[in-house]
């Protein structure tokens, strides 16, 4: 970006943010802990308040205003700036949206969605498509009893979203039998549906 689209991006941003009422605390904090990556990231910090602009059903000025909301703001907007996948940011903002719709936004998991989400691949987030999350047996192989996707099933795995049934099983098997934890039920859900 030349120095003109710079100064536009910037300038379009404080225009959003006074915009919307009750904004400018959230977005003053944020300003005061990331102002030289909010500079240097200004179309992904405009995404990010276009995405509250967007959405005044969600962001009414009482939630804005809440302490809880604006620290988990701040917090969000921090990752979302460092978010280099486009298809993840899209993502990360169904996660805040599912956040600040939430009362109990003390027990959102919102750090560890985010740093869940930080951690997979592409590969990784197909596979959270294929997942049947309303199983509730331990009998279950995603792709069958073939060899598909084995190391991204696995970080799934790793991350918490799926738990290994390391139950005894007759004959050879070439893939993991697994079901859902309940943290992946929550997460998938954001991840699941198209964008």
């Amino acid at each position: 970006m030349k120095g003109k689209d710079k100064q536009i991006v910037i300038d379009s941003i404080d225009a959003i943010v006074s915009a919307v009422p009750g904004l400018n605390v959230a977005w003053g904090l944020s300003k005061s802990l990331y102002g030289a990556g909010l500079k240097l990231r200004r179309q992904k910090a405009l995404e990010w308040v276009e995405m509250v602009k967007d959405n005044p059903a969600i962001f009414a000025r009482e939630l804005l205003e809440q302490e809880e909301f604006q620290d988990g703001f701040v917090v969000a907007l921090e990752k979302y700036l460092t978010e280099r996948s486009e298809i993840k940011r899209k993502y990360f903002q169904k996660i805040f949206l599912g956040y600040s719709l939430t009362d109990h936004k003390d027990t959102f998991q919102l750090e560890k969605f985010i740093h869940t989400l930080s951690q997979l691949s592409p590969d990784d987030i197909l596979v959270l498509k294929d997942i049947d999350t309303s199983r509730q047996d331990t009998n279950y192989q995603i792709y069958g009893n073939e060899r598909t996707r084995l190391s991204n099933i696995y970080n799934l795995i790793n991350l918490g979203i799926l738990h290994n049934d390391t139950g005894s099983r007759i004959g050879p098997v070439e893939s993991p039998f697994v079901f859902i934890s309940e943290f992946g039920k929550e997460f998938v859900k954001y991840l699941q549906n198209e964008i």
